[in-house]
């Protein structure tokens, strides 16, 4: 399986190491239920990230911009979609090496819940029942799910008129191509 293929179903982008080294494991959703499926790119999450923006034809870097702006944040910040997905990012590994990325992103549909653990640390819980480690307090994750509702709600509900007409074309040609 490869992301050129289930770009529209994209939920989630985690870093992991493999034999390969530096990868990243995509969770995919699985028809119109709950269940997720999976597989491993041999990239870093960043590219992978940057291969489905381009799937969007979608600038990752002014998107960075108008959120810094608007939010006053600083990275790692969200991104979303065209058609309403907001990944929020979340620390989900230590790093083996100086360098590798440690943030990845899940799509906020699939996050049920965030839950204590020990170190000081916490788990998401998604949509099909497992846990994902997260390497930060569970606070900095709270926020940040929380951060990713905000971008959704004046992003995708504060849409009217003509920009609301725009992303339902964008949206209704993505769906034809894709078919």
């Amino acid at each position: 399986m490869h992301l050129d293929e289930v770009c529209h179903g994209v939920a989630g982008l985690v870093p992991v190491y493999d034999d390969k080294g530096d990868s990243c494991l995509v969770f995919c959703r699985s028809g119109e239920g709950k269940s997720l499926t999976k597989f491993t790119e041999p990239h870093a999450v960043e590219t992978v990230k940057r291969q489905l923006a381009r799937c969007y034809a979608l600038d990752l870097t002014a998107q960075g911009i108008i959120l810094r702006r608007a939010y006053q944040r600083s990275t790692p910040l969200p991104f979303y979609l065209y058609d309403g997905r907001v990944y929020v990012p979340l620390k989900m590994r230590q790093p083996k090496v100086t360098g590798d990325a440690t943030y990845g992103y899940l799509e906020m549909s699939i996050i049920s819940k965030v839950v204590p653990n020990t170190n000081n640390r916490c788990n998401v819980i998604l949509s099909d029942g497992s846990s994902l480690p997260v390497y930060t307090q569970i606070n900095t994750a709270r926020l940040a799910v929380y951060f990713g509702i905000e971008v959704q709600r004046d992003i995708f509900s504060g849409l009217r008129g003509k920009q609301h007409q725009a992303l339902q074309a964008l949206r209704t040609l993505h769906t034809y191509l894709n078919s």
